[in-house]
Order: structure tokens, then C-alpha cells, then sequence
């Protein structure tokens, strides 16, 4: 729920994202011996709201930049109960600053958009463990296919910087890291006025390093004030 007000040379935003989701997990476990030990988990519910007092936009022909701060909270579902697999809140505060570029041609109606984020982390306290500073980037490509809908692909990397930490960090550093690609939309409903944007995205996971590989489907709802 993003609001803004210009100033000389840009405009100043702050928002809010309020998200839910819905998780499963399935794996096994293999013993020595070949035997298989099967588990699995779902969750469905509120995930880590996420602050952002801060955002900078501004534009230069079909240029546009952006520098935003993140604060994200530990409100998400959370549990360390035995057979709570999935949880959807990380359980600890952290702090992500983005900058972001992205070049549109209204005449052809492409977009190309690259945004990289540090995130830092604080230590979960209900074990002790402190995941290490995170770097992200994601890559978007739209083409609007009518003025109020555009389809294109999104992209990302990830990769963690620092080694995890703590008390309860006994496998040691674990450094982290992966990469992904998949298909999006975007749709500006005329009814709205331009004030609600939908977008919708599915990321299929090429590779993982020290975490599930996994597909996400993610939708979101934004209103500009």
C-alpha cells in the first residue's frame, strides 16, 4: 500500500506489504542402508510484514531509479514445535536496502528492470541462530500486450555473503545460494483508475545450495494512495 509526494527532482514514497501464503514441503530422508523415512508439512497463513519507510523513485527520459529501505518484522507463522516443518515467518527482524533501474519504451511498450538488494539479518531468538547478510538480484522483462496488461519473464539470484552464526548454528557456516527463472504478468485494471496493480509471477528454482529447491507462486495487490 504504497504512498507518495514529489519533491525537486523526485518523489518520496513510503509503503506496506502485508503478505500470506501457502507452503508445502515433501522430502524423505535415506538411511545407510537405503531405507526411506518420508515427511511432509503444509502452512497456510500471515508471513513477515514488511516496512518501507523509505523510498527514493526518480526518472531521466525512459530511465527510472529507484533506492529503497526495507524493515521486515517478525509477524509471520512461526513455530518449533515437532512436525512444524513449514514456517512462514522467518522469526526475526531484518533490514533490506534496494537500488533498482529500469529502461521503458512506451512506443514498443517493453520493459527491462534490474533491482539489488542487501539484506541483514538479525539472530532468531527462539534458536539462537543468526542467518548470515544476503544478497539478492531480480531481473524483469515485460511487453505490454494491451495498455492495462503486459507478460514478460522474471529472473533472480541469490546468494548469501556471510556464514550463519549463533549458538544454535552447529553445521556451521552453511552459506546459502540459488537461481531461478519463470514467466509474469502485469495488470493496471482501467476500472481502478491506475491505482491498482496486480502482478503475478511463477519462479522455478534451477539450483540450490544449501536449501530446498522449490517453485514459487507469488500474486500481489498494490494501491497507490
Amino acid at each position: 500500500m504504497p504512498s507518495n509526494s514529489r519533491s525537486s527532482g523526485g518523489r518520496y514514497t513510503v509503503g506496506m506489504a502485508i503478505p500470506f501464503g501457502y507452503a508445502t514441503l515433501d522430502g524423505a530422508i535415506t538411511g545407510p542402508l537405503g531405507g526411506r523415512l518420508p515427511f511432509s508439512d503444509s502452512s497456510f497463513a500471515l508471513s513477515d510484514i514488511a516496512f518501507t519507510p523509505v523510498q527514493l523513485n526518480w526518472s531521466s527520459g525512459p530511465w527510472s531509479f529507484r533506492f529503497s529501505e526495507t524493515i521486515i518484522a517478525p509477524t509471520g507463522a512461526y513455530s518449533t514445535s515437532d512436525g512444524d516443518l513449514v514456517n512462514l515467518g522467518r522469526n526475526y527482524w531484518s533490514f533490506d536496502t534496494v537500488g533498482a533501474v529500469t529502461w521503458f519504451n512506451p512506443e514498443s511498450g517493453t520493459e527491462v528492470s534490474a533491482s539489488a538488494g542487501l539484506m541483514i539479518n538479525t539472530e532468531n531468538p527462539a534458536t539462537n541462530y543468526k542467518t548470515g547478510n544476503e544478497f539478492h538480484l531480480d531481473a524483469t522483462f515485460n511487453q505490454f500486450v494491451a495498455p492495462d496488461l503486459a507478460i514478460g519473464l522474471r529472473g533472480y539470484y541469490y546468494k548469501q555473503l556471510t556464514a550463519d552464526s549463533g549458538a544454535g548454528a552447529t553445521l556451521g557456516a552453511f552459506k546459502s545460494s540459488s537461481y531461478g527463472i519463470g514467466p509474469g504478468f502485469v495488470w493496471i485494471p482501467e476500472a481502478a483508475g491506475g491505482g491498482l496493480t496486480i502482478l503475478g509471477k511463477w519462479m522455478h528454482d534451477l539450483g540450490a545450495k544449501n536449501r530446498f529447491e522449490a517453485d514459487y507462486i507469488t500474486l500481489t495487490a498494490a494501491w497507490t494512495f
